[in-house]
């Protein structure tokens, strides 16, 4: 078993209280059928913001919590044992650190300030194992700009983004070095978004259409073809963020389980005296202590500075997949109880059947990374 050091426990512990304050009242609204809004998640956010958790992995200097990759993944996992997570901050690419000037002042300073949010547009309808090679949506400088024509797909958040980061080839060659990044904001012309519904995703996504999309100077990110190498570093960690959050899910299904096996009586004897419960029971929880132990060895190695590229592609696979047997079995334990959307279990089981196919599908995740290392 995976033991947390005293400040990470007492990290723990914070997001704890956050949650059991202000995110379980939203999910037992959300559980009655309530429709939540951005609005409903402020509280929290703001509770978080002040006690030092926003931005979790943004470096102190640009008033972020400049957290080590263990204690990310400490908060994350406490956080998911919610089905009303906060979001410390949202997400952000690494290379908006290094803008100046009016870039900065423009893309990396309001959301430094709370002040906006942004989605990621990379995965594109002809393919997301391979975007190095899949990409299509093209950017074509144009006088004191640039225009963009394409399409993405599968984009999640764009409901509450107020710009978009695209990826666009510069190039005809289908390299990963000739991959930039571009921010397009929501109201720009050229952008036509399509809602596509999907398992899980409480807000959906959507499809990005790019139709002669004017953009200025100022909106190419980063020198021109090194889009894609920035891409690679936010897939890594999300791919841990990935792990951290089936580890949550899978802790709470745990707990939910023994709850209700031992209290529900059938047979004239309590579940959880019942052979086969136990043994459901006891493989969930050492699926889940194994995971753990992996996962926060992994990062304690990236902490040190090694490259662990590989370990976030097999933690991604082995959590994303271990979180799905024990939902399972959490719905089987609480019989129709478990299937009702008044659970939290039903919720999980439809959100995390993505999460074996997001950044990165199991098997090539399984092809492109593990065996192209291990067979070299």
């Amino acid at each position: 078993m995976y033991e947390f050091n005293e400040e990470t426990r007492a990290l723990v512990d914070l997001v704890r209280r956050i949650v059991k304050d202000y995110q379980m009242p939203l999910e037992a609204r959300l559980l009655r059928g309530e429709k939540l809004t951005l609005a409903d998640y402020r509280p929290g956010r703001e509770a978080a913001r002040k006690a030092g958790l926003w931005g979790l992995p943004v470096p102190a200097e640009f008033g972020g919590a400049n957290l080590s990759l263990v204690d990310r993944l400490a908060v994350i996992e406490e956080n998911r044992k919610c089905l009303t997570p906060i979001r410390f901050g949202g997400e952000i690419i690494p290379s908006l650190f290094n803008l100046k000037g009016e870039q900065k002042a423009r893309y990396l300073d309001p959301f430094l300030s709370d002040s906006t949010e942004t989605c990621f547009a990379l995965t594109e309808p002809g393919g997301g194992s391979d975007p190095a090679r899949s990409i299509a949506t093209h950017a074509k400088q144009d006088g004191d700009g640039w225009v963009i024509n394409g399409s993405k797909i599968w984009i999640s958040e764009f409901d509450n983004a107020d710009r978009v980061f695209v990826f666009a080839r510069i190039g005809r060659e289908k390299a990963a070095n000739n991959i930039s990044m571009f921010a397009v904001e929501k109201g720009n012309p050229g952008l036509i978004a399509r809602p596509l519904p999907m398992l899980g995703y409480t807000h959906g996504t959507h499809q990005l259409i790019f139709e002669d999309c004017r953009v200025d100077n100022l909106a190419h990110i980063g020198a021109e073809g090194g889009g894609f190498k920035g891409a690679q570093k936010t897939l890594n960690l999300g791919r841990y963020d990935i792990a951290a959050v089936a580890l949550g899910i899978a802790q709470r299904c745990y707990d939910m389980m023994v709850e209700h096996a031992k209290q529900r009586v059938l047979f004239g004897g309590a579940l959880s005296e019942k052979q086969s419960i136990q043994a459901m029971i006891v493989d969930s929880w050492i699926e889940i202590q194994q995971n753990r132990l992996m996962m926060y060895t992994c990062a304690e190695k990236d902490d040190r500075g090694e490259d662990t590229r590989i370990e976030a592609s097999m933690m991604k696979i082995t959590c994303t997949e271990m979180v799905g047997r024990v939902i399972d079995r959490a719905i089987q334990i609480h019989g129709a109880a478990g299937c009702t959307y008044e659970s939290p279990l039903a919720h999980w089981y439809d959100n995390q059947r993505m999460a074996r196919i997001y950044e990165g599908p199991s098997e090539a995740l399984k092809h492109r990374v593990l065996a192209r290392q291990l067979l070299a």
